[in-house]
């Protein structure tokens, strides 16, 4: 197999690594209802009590995809992109959020705002495949129609979040799939202790 067809199939798989998505996506969805102060996440202590609990999911559907698929560690020039995508994409949330914060507008910047840093965040990685443009255009959507007003800047920031982490969740179930339609678990114990270098 070529280099090229290689490192292509490295990003597919380090990017459609799915389940990685839904504890992060609840995690944005309890910032969002915590700072609404809902129900018992109005207790820090037990927003940390979750954060501790999406922190075990995470390392535990990295094992997963580590003993199943193995590991890939993306090339040099993968890194540097996804470096750069990571700095605008905290910029970009930033300005979302604090347009939300100081303009009375009725749309949601913040919501708008992570459908545009999904989108960069496929684009740059693996490319934008049917079910991101369909999830990050709902939310782009919700963010921009003018449904907002009169929410408060703070109501609306955390609405924006827990639509967010909707879509994340969201989106790392259909890239977990896409996933294992690309790459099968592999049935050798030995291959997910595996290094591939992409």
């Amino acid at each position: 197999m070529e280099r090229g067809s290689l490192e292509s199939a490295a990003a597919i798989y380090y990017h459609l690594r799915g389940l990685l998505s839904i504890p992060v996506g609840a995690v944005i969805i309890l910032a969002g209802l915590g700072n609404l102060a809902w129900g018992p996440l109005r207790h820090a202590w037990v927003f940390m009590g979750c954060l501790l609990v999406a922190a075990a999911a995470y390392l535990v559907s990295a094992r997963y995809y580590n003993e199943n698929y193995g590991r890939v560690t993306l090339s040099a020039r993968a890194q540097i992109r996804g470096a750069v995508a990571t700095a605008v994409s905290a910029v970009v949330v930033a300005a979302g959020v604090q347009t939300d914060w100081s303009l009375d507008l009725p749309l949601s910047f913040t919501a708008a705002s992570f459908a545009l840093i999904m989108v960069v965040y496929y684009a740059v990685g693996v490319g934008l495949r049917a079910h991101h443009a369909i999830i990050c255009g709902a939310l782009l959507a919700a963010g921009l129609v003018p449904v907002w007003g009169g929410a408060g800047g703070d109501s609306k920031i955390n609405l924006g979040l827990i639509l967010a982490g909707v879509a994340t969740i969201a989106t790392g179930i259909f890239d977990h799939r896409a996933l294992h339609r690309a790459f099968r678990p592999s049935e050798e114990p030995t291959i997910g202790n595996s290094n591939a270098q992409a």
